[in-house]
């Protein structure tokens, strides 16, 4: 006989903190994830490695700010996306050592809060120590860990590993094999993530 198992589906999702279409995404996902029981996988990519128009301290060109409206109109997620590309180089390493501590939703969520919604540098050694503090980590072990760059392995096997999946765009969410750029408002992603969860849960296992 086919038996079927109820689990708790993991979703990845590439990003980036210097991403403003990332940080809508992170909202409505942070809605979603109870409700419809899945667990997202942040897997960071830093963006400047796909284009070099998104280097740190480069201006947001047009066609980014027009994207950001439409997305911001469709969705109805209000965010002031920076003037500048921002360096999130550290708080991706920081992100990656709050896994290995077992903080990774803490930590996560408050770079996204601190990079929009208070307007604050996440690239600052200082303010990426605060939120590391805040998180339960220990701050000399972050400090070192993100001198020495310990977890940028992690971001390089996340690129190769988004390359061979064709994840190019900001954020993608993979379901499945299928990758699904960019991100929808609520409804629509509560639709597309919904059937996913069902066909994955009526998977006959054994």
């Amino acid at each position: 006989m086919r038996s079927f198992v109820v689990t708790r589906v993991i979703i990845p999702i590439y990003f980036d903190y210097a991403s403003t279409l990332c940080y809508v995404a992170w909202r409505i996902v942070r809605e979603l994830r109870q409700e419809l029981g899945f667990e997202p996988l942040w897997k960071g990519v830093p963006i400047r490695w796909r284009t070099h128009s998104s280097a740190p301290g480069q201006v947001l060109g047009i066609v980014e700010r027009a994207k950001i409206a439409t997305v911001i109109a469709e969705t109805g997620v209000e965010v002031t996306p920076p003037e500048h590309w921002v360096d999130s180089d550290a708080a991706l390493i920081g992100s990656e050592l709050a896994r290995r501590a077992g903080v990774f939703d803490q930590f996560h969520d408050s770079v996204f809060r601190h990079a929009f919604e208070l307007g604050r540098d996440i690239s600052h050694p200082d303010r990426l120590a605060d939120i590391a503090a805040e998180s339960g980590m220990d701050i000399d072990a972050f400090r070192q860990g993100v001198l020495q760059r310990v977890t940028a392995p992690v971001l390089k096997a996340n690129q190769k590993e988004a390359d061979q999946f064709s994840a190019l765009g900001y954020p993608t969410f993979m379901l499945g094999e299928f990758p699904l750029v960019g991100i929808q408002p609520k409804d629509t992603m509560r639709l597309l993530l919904a059937r996913f969860l069902d066909q994955r849960r009526n998977m006959p296992q054994g």
